[in-house]
């Protein structure tokens, strides 16, 4: 029998009804709808579509998604109002983004990407630039805290950032710490350019140099005055763990001044299929696994770090984003004492 209004939902229909959500949830903060709401606290939807040159109707099917998931109800005398999940959505708007914007062409081709030759993919493929989007608001509500606090703990005058992205980080950096100097290490020339430009326009030309190059490939002592590295996550981008340790040996020769390297990253839960599991695990264990990559737990992440005859593992720091964290690192001839693996194999642990 059809559901009908105040029937008991089915478990399909909230799964149908809940991808419904998610893709007006990315689209309506991707317009701009969310920041305005979030900002005025009402919106008309006639008159935000006039200003913004959007369709009525294809903003009214937005907003009928918005509906559904509570986070919008109609006002009589204000028009859109904030419903009751809106607070939730508003603050986990960067995970809608990251999941339908980044992946949503892989989501929809999985079958063909599960294929042998599925991937990688040109028809399937991630889109970065809403990746960078997306990670630029989730990481400033759930990672920037713990991060200002970690590099503010250790003293340097010169940082890198390995995936720099637009540079975001490095230009809050320079204005924290004006007698610093920095340098942003990044593979894509889209991101890159976008880099550049935002340095230009901050006025920091002087202080932050931006390289374009896969941080694979950086020269033998490129940067000798770098005291502190750090990447943001882009360490499951350098497994499988043979050519992770690779890595970490290049990065100590291309930065042999280095004191300290802040690695940030997702580690496998083993509690994705879960049905109360976090918001992000899910779909980035799912995500990841169909572009092939198997990740590590937390512990396999640390038998690696292990493996490296350059760093060794002092610390670790937990995030906001279920099972992330960052991994502080430091010369193996470090007087620190470094972290003492944990007994669980297993790799769980808390939130």
């Amino acid at each position: 029998m059809p559901d009908r209004p105040g029937a008991e939902r089915s478990t399909t229909a909230e799964l149908f009804n809940g991808a419904v959500a998610a893709s007006a949830i990315c689209a309506a903060f991707e317009l701009g709808l969310l920041t305005e709401l979030e900002a005025n606290g009402a919106i008309d939807p006639a008159g935000f579509a006039a200003r913004a040159g959007l369709d009525h109707l294809a903003l009214d099917a937005v907003i009928l998604g918005l509906r559904h998931a509570g986070a919008v109800v109609e006002d009589g005398e204000r028009g859109l109002v904030p419903g009751p999940a809106f607070g939730e959505i508003w603050r986990d708007k960067g995970y809608f983004l990251w999941l339908i914007g980044g992946y949503g062409s892989m989501l929809s081709g999985a079958a063909q990407v599960c294929r042998a030759d599925g991937w990688p993919s040109r028809t399937n493929a991630r889109d970065g630039g809403a990746i960078a989007r997306a990670g630029k608001d989730y990481g400033a509500q759930f990672v920037d805290s713990m991060f200002h606090k970690l590099v503010s703990a250790v003293p340097h005058r010169t940082a890198a950032d390995l995936g720099c992205g637009s540079a975001r980080r490095l230009i809050e950096l320079a204005g924290r710490a004006p007698e610093a100097r920095f340098v942003g290490v990044e593979v894509d020339a889209a991101a890159w350019s976008a880099g550049r430009e935002a340095v230009r326009e901050a006025g920091l030309e002087d202080r932050i140099e931006l390289v374009h190059s896969d941080l694979t490939a950086l020269p033998d002592g490129a940067f000798p005055d770098v005291e502190l590295v750090f990447s943001f996550f882009l360490a499951h981008d350098l497994l499988p763990r043979e050519r992770f340790v690779k890595v970490l040996a290049a990065l100590r020769r291309a930065f042999p001044g280095a004191q300290n390297l802040l690695l940030s990253d997702t580690y496998r839960s083993q509690q994705a299929a879960d049905p109360h599991c976090p918001i992000f695990t899910l779909g980035f264990e799912y995500t990841h696994g169909l572009m092939r990559q198997q990740l590590p737990t937390f512990a396999q992440w640390v038998e690696t770090f292990e493996l490296s005859e350059e760093w060794k593992l002092l610390a670790t720091h937990d995030l906001e984003i279920a099972y992330s964290t960052v991994f502080h690192l430091v010369p193996r001839d470090d007087a620190r004492d470094a972290l003492t693996p944990p007994q669980d194999e297993t790799g769980d642990r808390s939130e």
